[in-house]
């Protein structure tokens, strides 16, 4: 039995492991970009954690078949494709993040396609907001704007930390799985003060409720009160007791 018990704890272990390895803390769009106008997204990281946000810019073909409402133009997308041609050198986005208090942590310009990087302060949802620093009031261009942030060992470039360490194969490999499990246990403490928060928020919210019916029940006594010794009155001037 003891054997047998020892091949299950074993088993679930490597399977923990395997879960490690493939756990992932990215995500990845793409939106249809106006100029003028911005787009922002929202990532909840733990304190600590590395953001990093990779974004490119594309010319906008057919985008009446990725699910817009615009009609398709009779000349087909080939005047947006020249406009994207004619502006791409000259255009640029403008990346702003604020912070759980919403704070302003990072504001640049970039190219339309780059990358930026920064380290939370604070454990939170952060508010990513892409917009253009110039505006038209006619002849707008729109392009697709494909984003991904990554967060955590997975905003990690093991290439370079490999290079810059003088790691082999098996020593990179430990290095992720170990760079995700701490990702993992930091996802667990955040989870856990969030808890905290809640349970805290939810003690006081109920011992409210409990001291407003307490409350009522008072008003409701005082206000019964009052309307007998107003009756008790009444019927004494009027001799019926």
């Amino acid at each position: 039995v003891r054997g047998l018990r020892c091949s299950f704890i074993i088993k679930m272990m490597l399977w923990c492991i395997v879960a490690l390895c493939y756990v992932s803390f990215s995500s990845g769009i793409f939106v249809v970009m106006k100029e003028g106008e911005g787009r922002c997204f929202k990532v909840e990281v733990p304190r600590d954690v590395l953001i990093v946000g990779v974004f490119k810019s594309e010319a906008l073909n057919n985008e009446w078949q990725l699910g817009s409402s615009r009609t398709p133009p009779p000349q087909g997308d080939q005047s947006m494709v020249d406009l994207f041609n004619q502006k791409v050198g000259t255009l640029s986005i403008e990346v702003e993040v604020k912070d759980p208090a919403n704070t302003v942590v990072h504001k640049r310009a970039y190219t339309p396609t780059s990358r930026f990087a920064l380290t939370s302060t604070l454990g939170g949802e952060y508010s990513i907001c892409f917009r253009t620093a110039s505006s038209a009031w006619w002849g707008q261009l729109r392009w697709k704007f494909d984003v991904s942030i990554h967060t955590g060992s997975e905003a990690t470039d093991y290439a370079d930390v490999a290079k810059k360490e003088h790691l082999d194969n098996l020593q990179l490999a430990v290095r992720r799985l170990f760079d995700r499990a701490q990702g993992v246990r930091s996802e667990m403490a955040y989870q856990k003060d969030r808890e905290k928060t809640f349970r805290d928020t939810s003690e006081s919210t109920n011992a409210r409720a409990a001291w407003w019916s307490v409350l009522q029940v008072v008003i409701v006594v005082v206000t019964a009160y009052f309307q007998m010794q107003h009756l008790k009155t009444f019927f004494r001037k009027k001799k019926l007791i």
